[in-house]
């Protein structure tokens, strides 16, 4: 190979200084989180969302002028969608750098429960939005100005094994965990393509769902997940956005088609036996 091929490193290779960043569903949770992280590390980020007044409140409370900007629409439509990609090609029209698809939604009940609608909503958002999202800014991300294009996208552990989070959630994050493996290939060695897979996180949406439930089941599914849990606890969201920052960084240069398990060892253990010993009665 010669060095015209091989690529010059970074002088910061576990920084994103100057990079671009678009991250769905970054008004809260996970995806603010993330873009955060980003920001910290150098980048400036879209911040994207449904409402216009959080994302606004998220641009103008949590960075400084400059490193965020707003985008407000729905992503699960096809409408929503092109407003982004023309919100980005506006914005910065000679490309982006990473795109994080972490908008997500869940409805939870057992398939024999669930709607058609809610099916359709899980798949909208959570499957389709990623793959047209990826499609959509792929041309963008090709001439990203750091040579150096990445997708994040965010699946669950229940797209590995079954968690009891619902049929149509866990059916639509192993398809992105696919989608992951195929852009990976398909779109080598121009777009690296990555996901990660969390676990239960401490978010607005997990808080407000056990403080809503008076009968305390709620509050009770999360302890028996951290009893199942090997780290013994729920994640934080910084945790999975610093997963996302190592593979949109060019630390992670030679990393494509993977999915980290963000999920405090959840999913390398199937029965927790006599020699397992995590001190409960202590």
């Amino acid at each position: 190979m010669s060095d015209a091929e091989i690529e010059s490193e970074p002088t910061s290779p576990w920084r994103l200084d100057g990079y671009r960043a678009v991250v769905t569903g970054s008004t809260k949770g996970i995806g603010l989180a993330t873009a955060r992280e980003f920001v910290a590390l150098g980048a400036s980020v879209l911040i994207v969302g449904r409402d216009i007044e959080s994302v606004l409140d998220v641009v103008n409370g949590e960075f400084v002028t400059g490193a965020a900007h707003a985008f407000a629409g729905d992503i699960s439509t096809p409408a929503g969608r092109a407003e982004l990609v023309d919100e980005v090609a506006a914005l910065w029209p000679d490309g982006i750098d990473i795109l994080v698809n972490n908008a997500g939604t869940n409805v939870r009940k057992a398939a024999l429960d669930a709607t058609d609608e809610e099916y359709d909503r899980i798949m909208d958002l959570n499957l389709r939005a990623t793959y047209e999202l990826c499609r959509a800014l792929h041309p963008a991300l090709r001439n990203a100005p750091s040579g150096r294009p990445t997708i994040v996208n965010v699946a669950s552990a229940a797209g590995v094994q079954s968690t009891g989070s619902g049929a149509a959630y866990a059916m639509s994050k192993a398809a992105v965990i696919q989608l992951t493996k195929t852009l990976a290939c398909e779109w080598a060695p121009r777009v690296r393509v990555n996901a990660i897979a969390p676990w239960v996180t401490w978010t607005p949406l997990l808080e407000n769902t056990i403080d809503a439930d008076a009968t305390g089941h709620q509050r009770e599914s999360l302890r028996k997940a951290e009893r199942a849990t090997p780290l013994g606890r729920a994640a934080r969201a910084e945790e999975m956005a610093a997963a996302i920052a190592f593979f949109a960084m060019p630390a992670s240069s030679y990393v494509t088609g993977q999915t980290l398990s963000v999920d405090g060892g959840l999913l390398v253990e199937g029965f927790a036996g006599a020699c397992v010993d995590r001190g409960e009665g202590e």
